[in-house]
């Protein structure tokens, strides 16, 4: 499956991510890294698992099957399962843990994304028949976990589980457990005696959680043990209970994959319908804050909210438990200069605490830098609520700073810099996963050729030919289809977010009414266009209303690579002449030049539509034209008075987004295929440099071009077709 995307210029660092996940691979489980965690651990075999579920389907069910086979009787899912070989180098081992019946596990848990992970695993399966199969086995076993939390964890049925160790919740020293931990510890005289061998690693101590920390960590797991590890006990006992945001909202998606699963398999489904509704009810309501505009965990002991300012926050987009209103709000938090705004351009996003308090630390595990797994959660979060150019953002970041940087644990939020432990596998095995989703396009490419089959157009279609209704008899067509188009960009097309509401759009009287009023525009005078910002703006508004309608008329639910040809296969009369798209593209706006790949101009020397030609192309049109799909240009309407301004920020943005990637440790920079398309529009290699450095905002990266561009070795991804919707 890399075939395709490995000639885009990422075959090594797929490589090496591979290799990462090799040498940790211990014939059942991943181990995260092979110097400072040894074992495998509960969360981090979800996301490893994910990662491997694109290329090796059986490892990534191993390694789930693996981990639940040592489940305790009562259904919690220990969060280390110890190897017996490679003991001695972790503290706690089992000889401090000392749980039940002589297991080789700890005694608590970790965020159960274990469902989500089999879920997606099923999905991205060739044989749906053994990934049913494994569903099957996996499927009481999960629900066993789901009953545990549920039963032990919320016996007052809130909807909230609760967490009793800071290591449960897998933020391990995250400020927001600051507070909390206060209360633990009252008498150290009572703290037992234990080896810190975690700073034994190559990691450095100020990577790592304090002493003072890792006393109350201790103490709690004391507690546990004298109290046999039984829940009613804990419960009464803990100092420190807590209803935590990231864990609810791990548990909320993974409620809903459990109840796909069993649909799936032909299971009843009312316990977790209850669990669903009330989780989503209770974070929803419970756990949200709006002065903070994020949501907090909630303190058991106090009964308050603990304002803690991390993106622990954010996690309810990813277990679709936000509202709307809410993930606004939400938005508005994560995209600022607290968590590395949209082309703020001196951060990575998104760091794991507030980057403007006083104790954030870019380099300190949980109190600053960025987190894979938690840019991979909040980002599929994003995506699900619409917010594509943000969550588009993040995946960029996801895929250079490994490459950049190594296959590090996590990541300096301001450098970039790798820190804690080196070839972790949870950052490689989400490397590979948004590597497969994001660019990688074979499995979609034959859900077109599927389509193609029956999509066929063997003539052009014009799409304002009247027949929808009588044509407007106004006296300017195209400036009242211009305001019409601007109220349907209003009401249909979500600027910020990138996409267009087909369905909607289709079944609205107003559409019905833009199709009448472009009927109109068979005999409208070309020549009433005088000056080039009028004719940019007409022309490009056009196209998008032109791309949007066939895809809409044409019934495109995957891709406008359904239709073949799609781009030249539409159009409309204008001035009783056929314009397609690539006729407004190539042969108006691109000043008549040739296509890519093709071996003549749209328009011959006899052409009447010749005289409509722009006097020179324009590259920037390029980041203004919607194609419909996911990697093109973001939907916005043009407009003749301010058209230039419009251009330059369509082109910043672009240049500032996850479709430009600067590689400046390995002398490459990563472009869309738009730049290699278009080279001549840009003016070549030295043009696309120029046009680079014009929009760049970041001066660290316009200087290193700048430096480095004689040697600097240009690649492309792989462009998205898929719909925008």
């Amino acid at each position: 499956m890399f075939s395709f995307f490995a000639t885009r210029g990422f075959k090594d660092y797929v490589k090496t991510a591979r290799g990462v996940l090799d040498r940790n691979w211990m014939g059942a489980y991943t181990r995260p890294s092979p110097g400072l965690y040894p074992h495998q651990w509960n969360w981090d075999s979800g996301f490893i698992a994910i990662g491997n579920a694109h290329t090796h389907t059986g490892r990534s069910q191993r390694e789930l099957v693996s981990l639940f086979s040592h489940q305790w009787p009562n259904g919690m899912v220990p969060h280390i399962v110890f190897n017996a070989d490679a003991l001695g180098h972790y503290f706690p081992e089992p000889d401090f843990w000392q749980v039940p019946d002589g297991r080789l596990t700890s005694g608590i848990t970790m965020p159960p994304i274990h469902a989500t992970a089999c879920w997606i695993i099923y999905e991205r399966s060739k044989n749906k028949a053994a990934a049913t199969d494994f569903l099957r086995f996996m499927y009481p076993k999960l629900l066993s976990l789901h009953r545990y939390l549920y039963r032990e964890r919320d016996p007052d049925a809130t909807g909230l589980v609760t967490i009793y160790h800071p290591w449960e919740s897998g933020l391990d020293n995250s400020p927001a457990w600051d507070k909390p931990l206060k209360r633990v510890l009252r008498d150290e005289n009572k703290l037992p005696h234990y080896d810190r061998k975690d700073l034994r690693q190559e990691v450095s101590p100020e990577e790592r959680p304090s002493d003072d920390a890792y006393d109350r960590y201790v103490y709690l797991v004391d507690l546990f043990r004298r109290l046999g590890y039984r829940d009613a006990d804990i419960r009464r006992e803990c100092p420190f209970r807590v209803q935590d945001v990231l864990f609810n909202s791990i548990l909320c998606r993974a409620n809903r994959d459990l109840r796909m699963m069993a649909d799936l398999l032909h299971q009843d489904r009312e316990e977790i319908d209850n669990w669903v509704d009330t989780t989503t009810n209770a974070i929803s309501k419970r756990l949200w804050c709006n002065e903070c505009k994020q949501f907090e965990p909630l303190d058991l002991v106090t009964g308050r909210l603990i304002h803690s300012a991390t993106a622990d926050g954010f996690m309810p987009l990813f277990g679709r438990a936000a509202t709307q209103e809410q993930a606004q709000r939400i938005f508005e938090t994560l995209d600022s200069v607290s968590f590395c705004a949209l082309h703020q351009g001196n951060c990575f996003t998104i760091p794991n605490y507030d980057m403007t308090r006083d104790d954030f630390d870019s380099r300190n595990y949980w109190r600053g830098p960025v987190w894979i797994n938690i840019n991979w959660m909040i980002s599929h979060g994003l995506k699900g609520y619409g917010y594509v150019e943000k969550s588009d953002a993040m995946k960029r970041d996801i895929i250079q700073l490994p490459i950049r940087f190594g296959f590090h644990e996590y990541f300096d939020s301001r450098t970039g810099k790798g820190y804690g432990a080196g070839d972790f596998s949870w950052t490689a095995a989400l490397f590979l996963d948004l590597v497969h989703e994001y660019y990688a396009a074979d499995s979609r490419r034959m859900d077109w050729i599927k389509h193609l089959k029956n999509n066929r157009l063997k003539a052009k279609k014009i799409l304002n030919d009247g027949n929808s209704g009588a044509t407007t008899d106004a006296a300017n067509p195209a400036s009242d289809l211009m305001d019409m188009l601007q109220s349907l960009r209003t009401r249909f097309w979500d600027t910020h977010r990138g996409r267009v509401d087909y369905e909607a759009l289709k079944a609205s009287r107003d559409y019905r009414h833009y199709q009448k009023m472009a009927a109109g525009l068979r005999h409208f005078d070309l020549r009433s266009l005088s000056s080039r910002e009028e004719k940019l703006a007409f022309w490009i508004n056009l196209y998008n209303a032109i791309v949007i309608q066939g895809i809409i008329d044409l019934g495109i639910t995957a891709s406008v690579k359904e239709i073949p040809n799609f781009f030249s296969k539409i159009g409309y009369v204008i001035h009783d002449m056929p314009f397609s798209p690539d006729a407004i593209e190539h042969g108006v706006l691109r000043a008549n030049r040739r296509p890519p790949h093709r071996l003549f101009r749209v328009f011959g020397k006899s052409d009447e539509r010749l005289t409509f030609s722009l006097d020179k192309a324009d590259p920037r049109v390029h980041f203004a034209l919607v194609c419909g799909s996911r990697s093109c240009a973001p939907i916005r309407f043009y407009h003749a008075d301010r058209i230039d301004a419009q251009l330059d920020t369509a082109a910043r943005n672009f240049v500032n987004s996850s479709e430009v990637i600067l590689l400046p440790e390995e002398g490459k920079i990563v472009l869309s295929q738009i730049f290699d398309w278009y080279k001549i529009d840009f003016g070549g290699k030295d043009g696309i440099r120029r046009f680079l450095l014009r929009y760049l905002e970041t001066e660290e990266t316009r200087s290193i071009i700048e430096a480095r561009w004689p040697r600097m070795k240009l690649n492309y991804l792989f462009y998205d077709w898929d719909l925008n919707h």
